[in-house]
């Protein structure tokens, strides 16, 4: 036996460093064959894993021989030492491998040690009761030397190195997942923001989706104008989704939201102690969008401090981190978005005018829900599908009178103003029918073209409206035939046809 150079425990504790210290199984296996060879003095050794598919054994590290050599070594399960190791579960040691048939001398050992007394050790690496490789070490030995103590060394080792490819798997299953489930929620973005999911078919919606079309493959910087709540953030969206950029990030800032000198650090980062409460560098945004697209919603409130900056990332493509002195390369497309008036702006001297013109490339209109008429039922059932399978309910319209509201209203607020809307009526809708009454009360003073506001109706106005709307909304549903309407209604036919003369309704005319 030879004199070791540092205990069995020291280098027990060596190797669980090395597991430690790097995921990557070659690094791992090679940092233990060294440290084996300081141990017991190898000539060579190898680590053998098991492919399942195949059922051929693959040296995964050898030490003393190449990388590439060492891939090209394979064993059937059952061929030589290693192949029956693997096949029984059982170490196999042979005490000189020049004398030993079942040693198939791949790794050209007897060549290399001629003359030499040279035992081989494989003991086999088990994981859960499997063997899925083995472990496998050359050394010059002397005369009747035991051979206990490095077959014991070499089985903690083993097992050692099955722990390391167990979670080296675990590792891989996480990443796959998470690779999977990434892929499956970029695949799930670019399909919800794909340009035709957009709901709306007005003439100024179809406007808007040609010049997304346009601009969507090319570098341009984009700056969406409209009021808010128009649905800016939605086009930004689909530019980025529907560009080459898909795969890489999309990072939305809104202006609004922080005060200049923490919005500066958000954009471009800062330094370890740049400022108080600095404790550690910090990646800006434009940092974290590389490769994709940032969004700056708002742009019409940055300082003109802060539009000098952007000026520069916009045209020279590059900014210092806050506190910092190394100049920061930014592969980024820049999409701005605002509501205010710029060109009044300007004027006030609250906007550069350089910066207008570098970030005006491609500007894009977001209509006013009032200009799209057209289009307010489309979104309002869109809302409506999606806020009754939230809330688990079971409303299939709107009707006639509630419609009427819904088009007749002017939307100040626009598609975000619609959205609150339809949520809040199908929060407090309790049949399948959305009606005028389920409306906030905003709508509800909206003038019907038969008359006064309903909030200035009398009681039995009210009521007739309300009945007129019940009537109208069972004959829909049965197609104009007053029999089924009238047990819809729970009411008798006669009872149906009386109220039918009674408010001037045309069954006819419904279907």
């Amino acid at each position: 036996m030879v004199r070791r150079k540092q205990t069995d425990v020291e280098l027990l504790a060596e190797i669980a460093s090395a597991f430690a210290g790097s995921l990557d199984l070659e690094n791992t296996f090679g940092a233990i064959l060294r440290l084996l060879d300081e141990h017991v003095g190898l000539q060579q050794g190898m680590i053998t894993l098991l492919d399942p598919d195949s059922e051929l054994i693959h040296v995964n590290v050898a030490h003393g021989l190449s990388a590439a050599d060492a891939k090209s070594i394979t064993y059937r399960v059952g061929e030589g030492i290693t192949g029956t190791v693997v096949q029984s579960g059982k170490e196999i040691v042979s005490p000189d491998i020049h004398k030993d048939p079942r040693f198939l001398n791949k790794m050209g050992s007897r060549e290399r040690t001629r003359g030499a007394s040279v035992a081989f050790f494989c003991v086999p690496i088990k994981l859960e009761d499997r063997t899925i490789g083995a472990l496998s070490v050359y050394r010059r030995v002397r005369r009747a030397e035991d051979f206990n103590d490095n077959l014991r060394l070499l089985h903690v080792v083993a097992t050692l190195i099955a722990q390391a490819v167990r979670l080296n798997r675990l590792v891989e299953q996480d990443r796959a997942a998470l690779q999977s489930e990434n892929a499956r929620l970029r695949r799930e973005l670019k399909s919800r923001f794909n340009i035709h999911n957009m709901v709306g078919t007005s003439n100024a919606m179809q406007a808007v989706y040609r010049l997304i079309e346009q601009v969507a493959n090319s570098n341009a910087t984009v700056l969406i104008r409209g009021e808010s709540g128009t649905g800016k953030d939605l086009v930004a969206h689909a530019i980025h989704y529907n560009s080459y950029r898909a795969d890489k990030p999309f990072i939305k800032v809104n202006c609004t939201a922080l005060p200049d000198t923490l919005l500066e650090s958000e954009l471009f980062g800062h330094e370890k102690g740049a400022f108080t409460g600095a404790s550690e560098r910090k990646l800006g945004r434009f940092e974290l969008a590389e490769g994709g697209t940032i969004f700056l919603d708002e742009i019409g409130d940055f300082s003109l401090n802060l539009q000098i900056k952007l000026l520069r990332v916009i045209q020279f493509k590059e900014f210092e981190r806050l506190g910092g002195r190394e100049t920061i390369k930014a592969n980024v497309r820049i999409i701005v978005a605002t509501h205010k008036d710029l060109e009044r702006e300007i004027k006030s001297g609250l906007f550069r005018e350089d910066l207008y013109y570098r970030i005006n490339v491609f500007p894009i209109f977001m209509p006013p829900l009032r200009e799209r008429k057209d289009d307010v039922m489309l979104l309002a059932d869109y809302f409506l599908e999606k806020y009754a399978q939230e809330n688990n309910k079971r409303i299939v319209r709107i009707s006639t009178p509630a419609i009427r509201m819904l088009t007749s209203y002017h939307w100040p607020g626009n598609i975000r103003e619609l959205e609150n809307c339809i949520e809040r009526a199908v929060l407090v809708c309790d049949d399948d029918v959305v009606r005028s009454e389920h409306l906030p009360p905003s709508l509800q003073m909206v003038r019907d073209a038969a008359g006064p506001p309903k909030a200035e109706r009398t009681m039995p106005e009210k009521v007739a409206a309300l009945e007129t709307e019940c009537i109208v909304d069972a004959l829909k549903k049965t197609g104009g035939r007053q029999r089924a309407a009238a047990r819809e209604l729970g009411i008798t036919e006669r009872q149906l046809g009386y109220k039918i003369r009674k408010y001037g309704i045309a069954p006819k005319a419904i279907v």
